[in-house]
């Protein structure tokens, strides 16, 4: 079973993520810390986490600074940030420190359900970076029934929506996964495990 702490200040926004993780992904072991300070107490008496998320900004330490103490102390724990901002330039920090993932708080439960599929398989994951939050369910899907070797025509008709909405999904997903056509599309979606 995959064990993840999560560190963030807003408690609103920790407990909606815990309980709304429950549904999307029930197997997963999810620990919650109000602070850095919390998360190394719980990190102290059971370092036995697969992936430490954090906020970019907490109490008494930012996020950067924490998981940088994270990877000195435990290496063996994947670590990312998970945050309002996830900048090109944060990305490209946190990914030199030997960070596995630079998520955004936009992404919707089913987006961060598949970010988190993709880190526990051993992924990395940064969205100021080219693959930004373009996956939602319905353009998993379009992905989907295209590795399966449907056609827009035959996509539109499964998922119950127009032709011209399968050509917009198609052209979210080719600028989220930075490709130009549909077999790199579901190229690149296949290596990231994200169908």
């Amino acid at each position: 079973m995959p064990s993840l702490l999560f560190v963030e200040d807003h408690p609103l926004y920790r407990s909606g993520f815990r309980l709304s993780l429950a549904q999307a992904m029930p197997t997963l072991a999810v620990a919650l810390a109000e602070s850095a300070e919390d998360a190394i107490a719980q990190l102290e008496s059971e370092a036995d986490f697969d992936l430490c998320l954090a906020d970019e900004r907490l109490p008494g330490q930012d996020g950067v600074g924490f998981l940088e103490a994270v990877g000195r102390r435990w290496p063996t724990i994947a670590r990312g940030l998970l945050c309002g901002d996830p900048t090109p330039e944060l990305a490209r920090r946190v990914r030199a420190m030997g960070c596995v993932a630079c998520l955004s708080k936009a992404r919707d439960m089913d987006g961060l359900a598949a970010a988190l599929a993709v880190l526990f398989n051993g992924g990395t994951l940064f969205d100021a970076e080219p693959l930004a939050s373009a996956l939602s369910e319905k353009r998993r899907q379009v992905l989907d029934l295209a590795a399966r070797g449907k056609s827009n025509k035959e996509i539109a008709r499964v998922l119950g929506i127009t032709e011209r909405t399968v050509k917009d999904h198609w052209s979210h997903i080719f600028e989220g996964l930075s490709v130009t056509n549909r077999a790199e599309a579901v190229s690149r979606a296949h290596r990231l495990r994200l169908i």
